[in-house]
């Protein structure tokens, strides 16, 4: 797997269930994109389909591939360069994973945001748009009219400025067949995304969608039965009783946490760290951060020259670096949120809430919360089964019993 390349490999049973759902004949024209290990190419000849084509990026897979299917129509190519003469009526693929700030990193593959930009077919998407919606676009961009593309992503761009974009993108030319939250363990590797499968037809007649959520379990895929169970909505919301935002970031963990200077306050950085339901005996870290009015000390003012001098000596990491550039101000942290009360976020079989009586500084390993209303009867009311009834059913469901929660998921409480 190539992470720079934003590779991810999709688990047999799940590229068989999304060839299923293609509504064309056998004999018609189908596209791989970037087909990595082949494994929906293996997936449609075993449907039937023969008239196969494919594109991958990576010169090492697409040789191993193709001395598995070399009667196939196979490119050593980068899609999103694809110059092809041919449209076709079915598209499968699971595109690379790489964020807008990423994109430039491919630079030396010839892919570059400016590069994207100037191509007409990404016109309306947005500068923030993934890697994965420039190949969305270039996918519908090849189909023929009432060709299909079936298409597995992430889901995060639903609640997006940029994705609220990208799907006017996607209906300026098609319709929407199927909408698929699917959770389980979808990909090869241990990936922390949550998906979605999206059937499209390339027509812009109104089709009714179907949406379904599902789950793999055991290599089969089976509706998940928790989405059956409907909970009656209270009176009060969680927006009314508190306010939740994540915890202090660094920026740059190697330098600020544990620095061994005398201007540190403690922080908790991790939810190993905390037994109970309390904060009290929590194991803490000390973090680089200095207290409003008072004077650093040499020690500190040394430490942080030196550091300051690495990082404009290997430009990295780049926000700081631009600060430094800029003669801005760069390593006093800001935090005046007072955390009465902590989760983590990442869950695995042990949801609670834990209340920071020692008032330490919260990392952003996890969510912190402030109460509007009384401290304790606020964590009384979010530890309560009820409320973890509903967080289970508003996160988002991984492998091995692992749960994630957004902060705007708590507002749907």
């Amino acid at each position: 797997m190539n992470k720079e390349l934003g590779q991810i490999f999709t688990s047999k049973t799940v590229a068989n269930y999304m060839v299923s759902l293609f509504n064309i004949s056998l004999d018609k024209k189908v596209l791989e994109p970037c087909f990595g290990k082949g494994v929906f190419l293996e997936s449609l000849l075993r449907r039937g389909f023969k008239n196969i084509y494919g594109c991958e990026i990576d010169s090492q897979l697409f040789n191993e591939v193709c001395k598995k299917y070399n009667k196939l129509n196979l490119y050593n190519s980068d899609f999103l360069n694809f110059n092809s003469n041919e449209k076709f009526d079915g598209i499968i693929m699971n595109p690379p994973y790489i964020r807008h700030e990423k994109i430039n990193s491919l630079s030396k593959y010839g892919i570059t945001k400016e590069k994207l930009q100037h191509n007409k077919i990404f016109d309306n998407l947005e500068k923030t748009a993934n890697l994965y919606m420039y190949f969305v676009i270039k996918a519908i961009h090849l189909l023929k009219e009432k060709g299909e593309l079936i298409v597995i992503f992430p889901s995060s761009w639903l609640k997006t400025h940029s994705g609220k974009v990208f799907k006017e993108n996607l209906l300026l030319s098609c319709s929407i067949v199927h909408k698929i939250h699917i959770h389980g363990q979808i990909f090869d590797e241990n990936a922390l995304v949550d998906v979605i499968i999206l059937h499209l037809v390339k027509q812009c007649s109104v089709i009714q969608c179907i949406e379904q959520n599902l789950y793999l379990k055991n290599n089969k895929i089976v509706m998940n039965n928790i989405e059956k169970f409907s909970l009656h909505k209270l009176e009060t919301n969680f927006n009314d009783i508190a306010v939740i935002k994540r915890g202090l970031t660094t920026g740059f963990n190697e330098m600020f946490i544990n620095p061994g200077v005398p201007d540190v306050q403690k922080i908790i950085s991790s939810p190993r760290n905390i037994l109970g339901y309390s904060t009290d005996n929590a194991k803490t870290d000390t973090i680089l951060l200095l207290k409003k009015g008072i004077t650093p000390t040499k020690e500190t003012f040394k430490y942080v020259k030196k550091w300051e001098d690495k990082i404009i000596k290997d430009k990295a990491p780049k926000t700081i670096y631009d600060k430094i550039i800029n003669k801005q101000e760069w390593f006093n942290l800001k935090y005046s949120f007072d955390a009465k009360i902590i989760f983590n976020y990442f869950i695995r079989n042990n949801m609670k809430f834990v209340y920071n009586a020692s008032h330490y500084i919260i990392k952003d390993n996890f969510y912190v919360i402030k109460p509007k209303i009384d401290d304790k009867l606020c964590f009384g009311l979010l530890n309560n089964y009820y409320t973890f009834l509903q967080l289970e059913l508003l996160g988002k469901k991984y492998g091995n019993g692992l749960l994630k929660l957004q902060t705007y998921d708590f507002y749907e409480l």
